[in-house]
């Protein structure tokens, strides 16, 4: 198949990102005889601030990609589940339910600098080229398609790299997106800050999120004894961020009632800082290119589906690049199946995360519910298998799905009560008692809304 060596072409396809949608996506081409070159403007390994949380719906793609044994080997966390607190101190659980049958009900945890560099070793195996510190500066065209990129190493030096097919995988703020037609911001602009810190003790198998008025702390176990602790704030915060970026992680994490954990954890990252969020490219897909993972739009990162996503898009983007180079008169139509493909599996999480943001942006309305899914631990089951990428969206709003989890106590803690046995340190008041449950109010450092 490879066209590389000959006529005007460089390589078949270039890839623009090497994180998880461009390097499982250079897999999957390489492996059907496609000849990839792997652009990323950074080298390698390297660390990436991200939640770290993988979905149970990653791991059948992981293992297609050849990759799970060698991330298990790694001695990533597992995730059964999560706990959530809501503003006003209610806590409710739910577990992925084993009995759904739609894939394993655990998910995988662990920093992004060894999922990377996993699936890049994955890529690299079946014969993709990496360019490392290389950057995507243009969009090359000829006859009305795209025809390659003008691209700039790391000493400054441009020069094209002629291409049969150039796909963008290079994240929210994506080159090829905006070459494409431009990229459209969400209303909600958040920034994330992402600390990984060693602790003695932690959650072993879940994961926990603490909803504030105007943020939300996220904790993950990532293996070896480390934890991810990320705060999604409002883009508004960025300045008082960039003035004392450890003063105000750590003035907002005790407004989460955690002061007391973190005093006994060592640092295992500096604090990184990524965003802001929701973008929505113009065209996902035009003759000769087209978008995978996060440069085919996000929204949030609160439900944690971003590596399935790009995992997924990948998968559909290989199938419709195959396509186009075995036959180019089918290009019309392979590249408008990815782009209905692409759609359906993005448009129904997406609206799942904004009904998710509606409500945890609304304090008074996220206590109310948090009370009724406290009760009810089926119910925040049946979402974490939706948002978990075991279920369809539209499980939620099935009348015999929800009936079925307001009559069961599901898979969720014992009597509804998911207040977690942890951290605590003796001589110290509970992160749970009065004293620590601190309201994010007295916390609010000048610029955050």
């Amino acid at each position: 198949m490879s066209a590389a060596g000959t006529g005007d072409r460089d390589v078949d396809v270039a890839v623009v990102g090497s994180g998880p949608a461009g390097s499982s996506l250079a897999i999957r081409l390489a492996r059907a005889g496609v000849e990839v070159a792997l652009l990323d403007a950074r080298s390698f390994p390297r660390s990436k601030p991200c939640g770290d949380c993988l979905s149970p719906g990653a791991t059948p793609l992981l293992r297609e990609l050849g990759v799970l044994p060698e991330l298990e080997a790694r001695g990533p966390g597992r995730l059964t589940g999560w706990r959530v607190r809501s503003p006003g101190g209610t806590w409710f659980a739910g577990r992925f339910d084993p009995d759904r049958g739609r894939g394993p009900a655990e998910g995988l945890s662990l920093p992004r600098r060894e999922l990377d560099a996993a699936l890049l070793d994955g890529a690299r195996r079946e014969g993709a080229r990496l360019l490392e510190r290389t950057r995507a500066v243009g969009l090359l065209r000829e006859r009305g398609r795209a025809a390659g990129l003008r691209i700039r190493d790391g000493r400054g030096r441009e020069r094209e790299l002629r291409a049969r097919f150039v796909v963008g995988a290079d994240g929210l703020r994506s080159t090829v997106a905006r070459e494409l037609g431009g990229v459209h911001p969400g209303p909600r602009r958040r920034i994330a800050l992402v600390r990984r810190v060693h602790a003695p003790r932690g959650p072993a198998r879940s994961g926990e999120l603490r909803l504030g008025d105007d943020g939300v702390l996220g904790l993950a176990p990532v293996g070896g004894g480390r934890y991810n602790l990320t705060l999604v704030i409002p883009r508004s915060a960025a300045p008082a961020v960039s003035r004392s970026r450890e003063g105000y992680f750590r003035r907002r994490v005790r407004g989460y009632g955690l002061e007391a954990w973190v005093a006994e954890t060592e640092p295992a990252s500096g604090i990184e800082v990524t965003g802001p969020f929701e973008v929505k490219p113009e065209r996902l897909a035009v003759p000769g290119a087209l978008l995978v993972g996060d440069a085919a739009g996000y929204f949030d990162p609160l439900t944690g589906q971003g590596i399935f996503r790009a995992l997924a898009t990948a998968r559909l983007a290989a199938r419709s690049i195959l396509r186009c180079l075995d036959d180019p008169a089918l290009e019309g139509a392979a590249l408008q199946r990815y782009r209905g493909e692409a759609r359906r599996l993005l448009a129904p999480g997406r609206r799942v995360q904004r009904w998710v943001d509606a409500a945890v942006t609304r304090p008074r309305v996220i206590d109310g519910l948090a009370r009724v899914l406290a009760a009810r631990p089926a119910l925040p089951s049946l979402l974490f298998d939706v948002t978990g990428d075991r279920l369809p969206a539209r499980a939620l709003v099935r009348p015999d799905r929800l009936a079925r989890a307001l009559a069961s106590p599901g898979p969720g803690e014992p009597g509804g009560d998911a207040r977690p046995v942890w951290p605590r340190t003796p001589g110290r008041s509970s992160p749970d008692s009065s004293s620590s449950m601190i309201s994010d109010r007295t916390h609010r450092t000048p610029g955050a809304t």
